[in-house]
């Protein structure tokens, strides 16, 4: 059974809760790439319907006096296991004694972001190794010519090549495609995109596509995952890599999440009252420490659900930063 439910945590702070709630740390979108599903249960199973039944025509028609036709659908199930992931951070007698009274509260949401900011973090890394991984999706390739070249690389026709396939193997077309950072500088740097989307009567006139433009231009939801990590261990100087890598994923998810809905992927996020779901809880004053805690925590488990609903078009460039 979970620390939580043993009466380990202890005082909800309804003011921090409100402050990370609210809060969302700049260039992660974690929290968009996926539907999340709220589940009532820690692990629990959710239903794979069989594609060929769903996409077969019935037989409607009804004789006279007769009962209507029934369908047959097969289904299969898979399940999920949402684990804990929680941070926390001191708040010492001495931080707080130093601080003047008007800032004290200032001081502790500052802890709160900080908290936040390494929870997103984690939460983006683990999503981009798994909507990056080859075998976690339908089908992958990487491009014919690299996205650096801005005049004659065709990043437009790899991106609609990727949807076509998509489409063809599935019968949905994607709704979503997922750049990074230094994906999406060289996409909006290409004369094609350029031409196409900014101002298709002038050749090579306007300025970059904005993500609006490129969401009208593709008929797709644009994510830019411009998030960085520090790859090097503790005490060595900082190494920076982008998350996302150099990296573009085309996939499916419905607006509405459901269970029961396809869809390329899902964060399952246990919720109940007893739960912590990014809220922050507050541990008691530590005399022998001088200090108190406070923590941020969610359960959760980031699945594949739909591997041919994605395409990942891998590598798009052959430069590093």
């Amino acid at each position: 059974m979970s620390d939580y439910l043993q009466g380990r945590a202890v005082h909800v702070d309804q003011h921090l809760s409100n402050v990370a709630l609210n809060y969302r740390p700049a260039g992660f979108i974690a929290s968009s790439v996926l539907p999340t599903v709220l589940v009532p249960k820690q692990s629990d199973t959710y239903v794979i319907f069989e594609q060929d039944d769903l996409f077969r025509q019935e037989r409607t028609l009804r004789a006279r006096g007769g009962e209507a036709n029934k369908t047959h659908t097969r289904v299969s199930s898979a399940g999920f296991y949402c684990v804990n992931y929680a941070l926390k951070s001191d708040v010492t007698l001495e931080d707080r004694a130093n601080a003047d009274p008007l800032f004290v509260r200032q001081f502790e949401e500052g802890r709160v972001m900080r908290l936040q900011d390494g929870l997103f973090l984690d939460w983006e890394t683990r999503l981009a190794d798994l909507l990056t991984t080859p075998s976690n999706v339908g089908s992958f390739k990487a491009v014919g010519s690299s996205w650096t070249d801005h005049v004659n690389a065709d990043p437009l026709t790899d991106l609609l090549t990727a949807v076509d396939n998509v489409e063809t193997a599935t019968g949905f077309r994607p709704n979503r495609v997922l750049f990074s950072g230094t994906a999406w500088r060289h996409f909006r740097r290409s004369t094609k995109v350029v031409n196409r989307a900014v101002n298709p009567h002038v050749s090579g006139g306007g300025g970059y596509p904005s993500v609006s433009q490129a969401e009208d231009l593709l008929e797709m939801k644009v994510l830019v995952g411009n998030a960085w990590r520090n790859t090097a261990q503790e005490g060595l100087p900082i190494n920076l890599k982008q998350i996302w890598g150099d990296h573009v994923v085309v996939y499916y998810a419905p607006d509405q999440p459901s269970m029961e809905t396809p869809s390329f992927g899902y964060n399952f996020r246990w919720s109940s009252s007893e739960v912590p779901n990014m809220q922050v809880e507050r541990h008691p004053y530590d005399p022998r420490r001088k200090c108190t805690e406070v923590e941020i925590g969610y359960y959760q488990d980031e699945v594949i659900t739909a591997k041919p609903l994605g395409f990942l078009v891998s590598n798009v460039t052959s430069s590093t930063l």
